[in-house]
């Protein structure tokens, strides 16, 4: 918003003694842990009373406060507060005719925990600068989570390990949705203000106190925002290799060894909290791999732990290793078939908090199950021998998560240096890619392709296969995609609202266990019938509720039963009535 200077400044007009009370009134108000802070700082300060001046309510609304009507380059109206010295404190701006209140990075500064904060990686920062937006890719996810912030709500953005906010936007989505390891893509933060932008350069132009590398930052700030100036401006840089550049540019880089360890411990909660002494053997070990330990990564480690940044390279190799340390026995390299659990290793370790429960949280919370549902792909054709020259161990049953496949795409790409010269956002296949993409019809297979959309057409030559892990069953690997529970209402004689729910059976839900659940719930009359598509050898069922119960229904699909609501398809069809 301020990578150019505000235009327009009107010229400046002190508050009134009675407008900066109300506006102190209105700052605590919108910013409730303001208040805290302040508390704090006062119990702190044994000269808070001594002097008006440095009393820290007088911080936030200071005497002689100035405000002054503006508009940015992007056409924003808004007021500005300043000091009599134009030293930036607060600025409000339109958004859909509603006035937001924000704080200077100054202000910040001063109570770095005004706002909830949103972490990131140190190299972002430079490029925020240029004015683009926070991706969710640029996200650095902490062990503790993100706090809980809704869509439009005022969040500042730090360096990871740092409390030290350097940006300051409104959130692009709720956090609630914001998971490590996603692929979900897009604005995270929508950046109002940042440290060196011209709002800041309208102060005093001080650094961000602790901030070790803030001299370099600075000295910096220039060449970075030339480089992003342009895709940012125009905004014509694809949002997808935007997010793909940034996947790659923000992993953090742990050490080999600390790869191994952390690889060994998610193989250890993997043993213990997924794979249990009642788990049925043997078992490939790519089902291992991909269904038990990587689901027991610790959170926040998802783009970091992967076997090929081990020292072990290969899965084969790695749970080798563990066989010889004693804790399981292999037949081969691809089956798994006896874990010692009266190992030392098992019963001396430590669990931690994995990426499968940050994901569940909510309904583990709340004492519910929670079933989920995993899409993976199985390589055939060219694309066997694709993976295999990239060192994968591809068997009969080898499935592989949509990460997995988009990492080994652009290590291949990246290694055999096949980004286009001219325009480095595209990449130009090479012949074992384009006999990948070949197809039987003979089109012409295109010269050059967005990174993202390379990935995406490879993954569409694959066989589709989802996991569904039932609460207290083992991951079940299930061909083709994944089934919907179907909820739809439909106008019977007599212009009754009946809502039909089918396919409960795909996830081990009987249709007769939710019959007097759903009576209580929706206060109707409910039964269980036959599809029409049923068959006497698989009967397949479908409750019947009076009324129109599509909300209720979803929900307590969701909340009690733990169903993803990606997998719930919701159809009205009622008839028309005359007129």
């Amino acid at each position: 918003m301020f990578r150019k200077p505000p235009s327009n400044i009107k010229s400046y007009s002190p508050l009134r003694s009675s407008d900066r009370r109300r506006f102190k009134d209105e700052i605590l108000k919108k910013f409730p842990l303001l208040e805290s802070s302040i508390n704090n700082l006062i119990e702190s300060s044994t000269d808070a009373t001594d002097s008006k001046s440095e009393s820290p309510f007088n911080i936030i609304v200071p005497e002689n406060t100035q405000l002054a009507k503006f508009n940015s380059n992007l056409g924003v109206h808004g007021v500005i507060y300043t000091t009599k010295e134009k030293h930036p404190l607060w600025f409000k701006k339109d958004k859909d005719k509603n006035e937001i209140l924000v704080p200077s990075v100054y202000m910040l500064w001063k109570f770095p925990d005004m706002l909830p904060k949103i972490p990131t990686f140190d190299m972002v920062i430079s490029k925020l600068t240029g004015g683009a937006n926070l991706m969710i890719p640029g996200i650095a996810f902490p062990s503790e989570g993100l706090p809980e912030v809704n869509e439009g709500e005022l969040v500042s953005v730090v360096v990871r390990g740092s409390n030290i906010p350097m940006a300051v936007g409104t959130m692009n989505i709720s956090t609630k949705l914001l998971e490590p390891g996603s692929t979900r893509k897009g604005i995270a933060v929508n950046v109002i203000h940042i440290f060196g932008d011209c709002l800041w350069s309208m102060g005093d132009q001080s650094s961000p106190p602790e901030l070790s590398d803030a001299k370099t930052f600075q000295e910096n700030i220039e060449t970075e925002s030339s480089e992003s100036k342009v895709a940012d401006i125009n905004e014509e840089i694809d949002e997808d290799v935007e997010v793909e550049n940034l996947e790659n540019e923000f992993e953090t880089k742990l050490t080999v060894s600390e790869v191994d360890k952390l690889l060994q411990d998610s193989f250890y909660q993997a043993l213990i909290e997924k794979l249990t002494p009642a788990t049925p053997l043997p078992m490939s070990t790519s089902q291992f791999y991909s269904a038990y330990l990587l689901p027991c990564r610790p959170i926040g480690t998802e783009n970091e732990v992967d076997v090929k940044k081990s020292s072990y390279k290969k899965v084969a190799k790695f749970l080798s290793a563990m066989e010889k340390k004693g804790v399981i026995k292999m037949k081969g390299d691809s089956t798994l078939i006896h874990v010692n659990w009266n190992h030392e290793s098992l019963a001396g370790f430590r669990p931690h908090k994995t990426i499968k429960k940050a994901t569940s949280s909510t309904a583990l919370n709340e004492g519910h199950p929670i079933i989920e549902i995993k899409q993976v792909f199985k390589p055939k054709g060219p694309i066997v021998d694709f993976f295999k020259a990239q060192g994968e161990n591809v068997e009969s049953d080898t499935v592989y998560e949509p990460e997995q496949i988009k990492s080994i795409v652009l290590n291949y790409l990246k290694s055999h240096n096949l980004s286009d010269k001219q325009n480095p956002k595209f990449v130009i296949p090479d012949e074992p890619i384009r006999e990948i993409l070949a197809n039987k019809s003979g089109v012409r297979v295109p010269d050059k392709w967005i990174r993202n959309d390379l990935v995406k057409e490879i993954q569409s030559k694959m066989e589709d296969h989802h996991y569904v892990i039932l609460p207290g069953h083992d991951p079940e690997l299930r061909k083709g995609l994944p089934k919907n529970i179907q909820i739809s209402e439909s106008t019977r004689t007599g212009n009754k609202v009946v809502t039909t729910i089918r396919g409960l059976e795909s996830y081990g839900m009987n249709p007769n266990d939710l019959t007097e659940p759903l009576q209580k719930l929706c206060a109707s009359s409910v039964s269980v019938n036959p599809t029409l598509q049923s068959s006497p050898k698989k009967p397949l069922m479908e409750i019947m509720v009076q009324g129109p119960q599509i909300k209720l229904v979803k929900k307590y699909l969701m909340d009690t039963k733990g169903f993803p609501e990606k997998y719930i398809e919701t159809t009205n069809v009622k008839k028309k009535g005359k007129r």
